[in-house]
């Protein structure tokens, strides 16, 4: 049977009273791998006993036999090395004497952790300024179309949220680890007994709690890894809901699929494309954004403009019920078409000689339509 331990075997009283809880009740310890703050018991005839965890003077599988000898005589049975880090005795006796009775001395005994935890923050630190490297590097190699990129990108709020859940996770380990053993060393540095038992309950619904994160984000990035990054696309006519679509060509047929992104509230790619023999022509691609947060509307439209200027070479023009309308035309004769209308952006190619410009009054109205 498996039980659900405080999240860090540093956390000493806490680890203590929950032992000590579950023997009462007939669970007792046995030598297991702690997965995810969840440790292995077995039934037996309920009793009070005593657990103490001692750390190790090095990184060590288990005591030496001189140490188990020496506590087996004072009455305490070697039962577990936990992450190499710390032992765990238990006495079934409660008339043999503690471990360990001077607090300076127990506390020299951390001094090990103590360095490690330290060069554990400076690790954290550092790889926080990675990570931060690296996101700067990004944004600036991708200048002004990086927001075209993200917006245009597969992430789903759900999966945002798994990404933020795990970031927070991480960064609640870490402290809490951190605070734990801190708090413990203090305590036992100033000469004061470290409390035997304290309350585990907050302890264990934290470590359920992060591991349910865990699994969240686990689930999110095999989602994420299943999807290839191709659309999904149906035939429009097939399609019950409504779907922002402009007849560029008359010609071939046309399909549309809906995109997820936790920055649009709805996105949709439409393709016309046909076939002559047995290849293959796209005439036109149009995508079309409805924003979450309206203040992007302009910021996207210019790194729209930004990822599509030096291929079309777009220029403003007016035209009435639009906020903004931008047409190029590329070398090849390619035409491209960008429309603002409050929170919406339309970014449209085709493969045509005829300008696009004279489309802008269905534009228009389609816009105003969805609006």
């Amino acid at each position: 049977m498996v039980k659900l331990m405080p999240g860090y075997v540093e956390d000493v009283a806490a680890w203590q009273a929950r032992l000590e809880d579950l023997a009462a009740k007939g669970w007792f310890y046995v030598p297991s791998w702690i997965w995810f703050g969840f440790a292995s018991f077995e039934w037996g005839t309920p009793k009070a006993v005593r657990y103490r965890l001692e750390p190790a003077a090095k990184k060590e599988k288990c005591p030496d036999w001189e140490r188990r000898d020496t506590y087996r005589f004072l009455g305490w049975e070697y039962v577990d090395t936990i992450g190499k880090t710390m032992h765990l005795w238990r006495c079934d006796d409660p008339e043999a004497p503690e471990l360990h009775t001077d607090p300076e001395t127990e506390a020299r005994a951390y001094d090990r952790l103590s360095r490690q935890e330290r060069i554990n923050k400076y690790l954290s630190w550092g790889i926080l300024a990675v990570l931060v490297g690296l996101i700067a590097f990004t944004l600036y190699s991708s200048g002004e179309t990086y927001l075209a990129h993200l917006v245009g990108s597969w992430l789903p709020l759900w999966y945002l949220a798994a990404c933020v859940g795990f970031f927070w996770a991480v960064g609640k380990m870490a402290r809490w680890q951190t605070r734990v053993l801190r708090r413990a060393l203090r305590t036992m540095r100033a000469g004061v007994e470290a409390p035997r038992r304290r309350p585990y309950r907050l302890a264990c619904f934290l470590t359920l709690v992060i591991d349910l994160l865990w699994v969240f984000y686990i689930v999110a990035v095999w989602c994420h890894g299943v999807h290839d990054g191709r659309q999904t696309f149906y035939q429009l006519k097939d399609i019950a809901e409504p779907v922002p679509y402009v007849a560029v060509s008359q010609n071939g047929e046309v399909v549309a699929g809906p995109q997820e992104n936790w920055l649009t509230s709805e996105q949709w790619w439409t393709i016309e494309d046909y076939t002559e023999g047995r290849r293959y022509y796209r005439y036109s691609e149009a995508r079309y954004y409805r924003l979450r947060f309206p203040s992007l509307a302009d910021d996207l439209a210019d790194s729209l403009l930004a990822e599509y200027g030096d291929e079309y070479a777009p220029t403003e023009t007016e035209y009435p019920g639009l906020d903004e309308a931008w047409t190029g035309t590329a070398a090849n004769g390619d035409q491209y078409l960008l429309l603002r209308l409050g929170d919406q952006v339309w970014s449209v190619e085709a493969e045509t000689d005829a300008p696009l410009a004279e489309l802008l009054p269905q534009y228009a109205a389609v816009l105003a339509e969805f609006r």
